[in-house]
């Protein structure tokens, strides 16, 4: 399967939203595929392992052959890889208490941080370190075909993010029954939304009709007052 093939299967499907807004981290990106952030019924964005896979392959987190490795890999050991798309879910469920803690100005919760080492610790046998534009960094070794390994991208996002000046600007958006998760890279930090066209649109024309619904009760009420009056 072609990386063009893994980004069609996933623009086709809810979890394509992460690629049309993205948050600016893959592990934010991870938490927006779940939780109902954008699903009223809050259906599983990552319905399976091969979701999983062509997610993370569309994020670009994965190149084309390692994907194709890895997907062979799980054919052959399908129960593996339901139990990593299981601990996947767990996962993404840690890293959003982590960053909306982060949010509301509180501590992260310390199981959601020991689950987050856990997963680091693991990963780790699947990284290496590499010099890419004039430093080191962790990332996930190219050679790997394991199913196990599909994770360290994420957390390797996660741990970058939480250790970053950039932490500060993570954001939830603006609208109440949206959990989409951001970074806000305006100059002066005033970044609301998820995006305009979509919750601040919705949030701009509630406005608009509690004002209008305010302005007609006031002038409903204007006429007894006079009468009284």
């Amino acid at each position: 399967m072609s990386p063009a093939g893994a980004l069609q299967r996933t623009r086709s499907k809810p979890c394509g939203e992460t690629l049309r807004c993205p948050g600016g981290a893959l592990c934010l990106d991870f938490c927006n595929t779940g939780q109902g952030a954008r699903d009223a019924h809050g259906s599983e964005w990552l319905a399976g392992f091969a979701d999983l896979l062509d997610w993370l392959e569309a994020e670009g987190a994965l190149g084309a052959d390692q994907a194709k490795r890895i997907r062979e890999a799980a054919r052959a050991a399908p129960e593996r890889a339901r139990a990593l798309w299981s601990r996947a879910l767990e996962l993404r469920e840690a890293l959003r208490r982590v960053f909306e803690a982060r949010v509301r100005g509180e501590a992260p919760p310390r199981e959601a941080l020991a689950r987050l080492e856990a997963e680091h610790a693991l990963g780790a046998a699947f990284a290496r370190l590499a010099w890419r534009h004039g430093q080191g960094r962790w990332e996930l070794d190219a050679s790997v075909g394991a199913p196990d390994a599909l994770l360290q991208p994420i957390v390797q996002s996660a741990l970058e993010l939480l250790t970053a000046e950039s932490l500060a600007r993570v954001r939830r958006c603006g609208n109440p029954t949206c959990l989409w998760l951001f970074i806000d890279a305006t100059r002066n930090r005033s970044r609301r939304w998820c995006e305009m066209a979509s919750c601040g649109n919705v949030f701009k024309v509630r406005r608009h009709r509690e004002r209008a619904r305010k302005g007609s009760a006031s002038r409903r009420r204007a006429p007894r007052a006079a009468r009284k009056a």
